[in-house]
């Protein structure tokens, strides 16, 4: 069983955009929620435990508190909510958190917008495009936010897999979010143009995005560890896209 436990029930998210910061190729999803957590002040209201989330606890180095491993956040209009993951969720148990999420999404009238990364070779000082998929009424936000499909087709694993494949038998409305990266590292430059050129439109939001290429390097050795972990576990533990090249 996965079990959303709220944490500050003034809280309201009813209606608002969910961006999921699961851990994945590049890290570029959870680099850009982290980051956008940040840049916004966002708090947390809930915490998200159960079935194959690891019982482990986080801390900052930064003060005391120690945090459940994964976490929801909110924006002061409570019109932005962050999913916050610092572990990864295996392949065996992404459906079933993938249909406890997708549940909470859709008893708050929530807009999902799922982040992933593309195995790429790249340069690092280069600024890779985002692609996008949606469900239902999501492709209408991508349309309407200019964000282009993909090229080729492809297929997506782990959680983020999982979450949009139960959006679709479920009929949610749901945003899938792709850009290339190099996984074998943390890509912060590959999280500032999932922000840049697709949450900012999508979401209807304007975070800031420089400070993850001016301070690049010093993200990379942050997360690095992180990053070593993902290679080393399953790879369906990692949200992924692969091509399939026609």
């Amino acid at each position: 069983m996965v079990e959303i436990r709220v944490t500050d029930e003034a809280v309201d998210p009813e209606g608002a955009t969910l961006i999921e910061g699961m851990p994945g190729v590049g890290l570029v999803g959870k680099i850009a929620t982290d980051h956008i957590i940040e840049s916004l002040g966002m708090t947390q209201f809930a915490t998200v435990r159960g079935e194959g989330i690891p019982p482990v606890t986080v801390f900052d180095g930064s003060d005391r508190d120690v945090h459940s491993p994964i976490r929801l956040y909110i924006d002061d209009d409570e019109e932005l909510v962050a999913l916050r993951s610092d572990v990864p969720v295996h392949v065996m148990d992404a459906p079933l958190f993938a249909e406890r999420l997708t549940e909470w999404i859709v008893d708050h009238d929530v807009l999902p917008i799922y982040l992933g990364g593309l195995p790429a070779d790249r340069d690092a000082d280069e600024v890779p495009a985002v692609e996008g998929i949606g469900v239902a009424e999501g492709q209408t936000n991508l349309d309407d936010a200019a964000v282009a499909p993909p090229e080729d087709g492809g297929m997506i694993s782990g959680p983020c897999g999982a979450l949009l494949s139960e959006a679709v038998d479920q009929g949610v409305d749901a945003i899938g979010l792709m850009v290339d990266t190099d996984p074998r590292f943390p890509d912060p430059q590959g999280s500032h143009a999932l922000i840049k050129q697709g949450i900012n439109p999508v979401a209807g939001v304007d975070v800031a995005t420089q400070r993850l290429v001016d301070e690049a390097e010093e993200i990379m050795e942050q997360r690095q560890e992180l990053a070593k972990r993902m290679q080393q576990a399953d790879q369906h533990e990692a949200s992924q896209v692969s091509r399939t090249y026609q």
